[in-house]
């Protein structure tokens, strides 16, 4: 698999991945979204352009990613055109959960609207939850 991570805007990590997201390459994405974390980009992008296949493992690294994301008060956004990959999205019914996006640019810019929304809601105090 190939896989790539950009930061970008000190908000955002780009993911670029290639190949197969299987159960032998996955634990490499999950290193590079936990690294993203750890330097404080809670904001990340997914792209899966050049990704052939994902298997259930592929897709379990995402979906932590995502909650991991969203613990640290970021998300996380999948860019896919592939129609066999956004078919599994949709039977799993992870399309949503994972802000799946055909276009970079449609991903980009839910990520700035949510990111936005985040902090407009933190200027005017946090709730109990």
């Amino acid at each position: 698999m190939k896989l790539q991570t950009e930061a970008e805007q000190e908000w955002l990590a780009v993911v670029s991945l290639g190949g197969e997201l299987d159960a032998y390459a996955a634990p490499e994405l999950r290193d590079a979204l936990l690294q993203a974390l750890e330097q404080d980009l809670v904001w990340i992008l997914v792209d899966l352009g050049e990704v052939e296949y994902i298997d259930s493992v592929g897709l379990g690294i995402l979906i932590g990613g995502a909650k991991r994301a969203n613990e640290h008060d970021g998300e996380l956004a999948v860019i896919c055109q592939r129609p066999n990959l956004l078919k599994i999205f949709d039977i799993t019914g992870t399309r949503e959960l994972l802000n799946v996006c055909e276009e970079e640019s449609q991903a980009r810019e839910l990520l700035e609207q949510r990111r936005g929304a985040t902090a407009s809601g933190q200027e005017g105090g946090q709730e109990d939850g």
